[in-house]
């Protein structure tokens, strides 16, 4: 092993108010935006700026992915926010990546809806950051060859996908890949990814404590050229308290990796130093979501699938914009069902507690966007 590339998906949705059949609300009401407020202002305190601090002030790389929702909510409740961002990017360490504005789910049934909200997205990061991405992931890794080749007909070099068992049978996820339409694949290496996004406070994991050390000898060990870590940015202070030393794990983390050869590098300059070890073909749609790793944490029942489609034909040509905030995948996700083995990760940041809730205001929300 040589390298450690770290990408973090920075997303914050705007979330639905409850709301009843009765509610008389313009549909720009429909939105939560205490609740937003709340939460993004406790995650900046716990999360986005601390963390941030620690990967530059340890000169460490890595690669974001920010939604234009986040960066709304960023600007709206958390400027600071914008500025620690934007120190890190400038310093030449943090990488920024092209998305869809919406973090939607439009890549999967209209094309030309999906073009326009990844040029919006990169519009935001070239006024916020005056940055022009040249690497791509969509919304949650979801991927397929055609995915990638639009995202290739787009511009971008590069692309990341999830390193789903099915794949990782053939293709090792420590190397650098080409798609069927040519440009630069990298997978998510998610056993190691997960054994600091999930595991590493788990006191009942027989790796814990996860110390430095012990991590970066794993992946010094690992066969391959790049270990591929993607993960929630949330991990960093949120998921992962402060208290169980998570910030001193990133600390440590330079100390080791030149202990053992290792470095940081950013996805747009892996090419440099990495030859491709062939094509990988996935025409099977995928994600990152659920153990499922497919798009049945949105699409995965009757609910979902009738708030789906009922979106898709609720198009309000005067309210275009509140129409793409309700294609946020989120909420269609706090309807999910999911598994017991998912069901930590459906419950975090949902203000519903419960998919049936999650359901009716959302539909009671199209309503009011549709009305004529």
């Amino acid at each position: 092993m040589e390298d450690i590339i770290f990408y973090f998906e920075l997303h914050q949705p705007f979330r639905l108010r409850p709301l009843r059949m009765q509610d008389k609300l313009d549909s720009r009401d429909i939105f939560w935006e205490e609740k937003d407020m709340e939460l993004f202002k406790r995650i900046s305190d716990n999360a986005y700026i601390p963390a941030t601090r620690t990967f530059m002030e340890n000169g460490i790389h890595s690669t974001f992915s920010l939604s234009g929702t986040f960066i709304e909510q960023a600007l709206k409740y958390s400027p600071k926010t914008i500025d620690v961002i934007d120190d890190y990017v400038k310093s030449g360490l943090c990488e920024l990546m092209g998305e869809t504005y919406f973090h939607s789910l439009s890549s999967i049934w209209n094309e030309d809806e999906f073009a326009l909200q990844v040029n919006d997205q990169m519009k935001l990061i070239k006024g916020t950051f005056n940055y022009i991405p040249e690497s791509f992931r969509n919304t949650e890794l979801i991927y397929n060859n055609r995915i990638a080749k639009i995202a290739r007909n787009m511009g971008f070099k590069n692309i990341i996908a999830e390193g789903t068992d099915d794949i990782i049978k053939n293709h090792n996820p420590n190397y650098r890949y080409l798609t069927p339409s040519g440009i630069n694949l990298y997978l998510r290496n998610y056993p190691m990814s997960d054994n600091i996004s999930f595991r590493f406070s788990n006191d009942r994991w027989p790796g814990y404590p996860l110390t430095a050390d012990k991590f970066i000898k794993w992946v010094a060990e690992s066969p391959g050229e790049i270990m591929n870590l993607f993960m929630d940015y949330e991990t960093f202070g949120e998921h992962q308290k402060k208290e169980s030393g998570i910030f001193e794990f990133v600390k440590y983390l330079p100390g080791y990796m030149e202990e053992y050869g290792l470095k940081t590098m950013n996805i747009r300059d892996i090419s440099k130093y990495h030859r491709p070890m062939g094509d990988v073909s996935i025409e099977k749609t995928i994600s990152w979501a659920d153990t499922g790793r497919d798009l049945s944490a949105w699409l995965g029942n009757s609910m979902q699938n009738d708030a789906f489609n009922r979106l898709k034909s609720c198009k309000n040509p005067g309210k275009m914009k509140i129409w793409r905030y309700l294609q946020t995948s989120d909420l269609i996700y706090y309807m999910s069902m999911g598994n017991p083995e998912d069901f930590s990760v459906h419950e975090y940041f949902n203000p519903y507690r419960s998919p049936y809730l999650a359901f009716i205001y959302y539909m009671f929300a199209l309503d009011i966007l549709c009305r004529k």
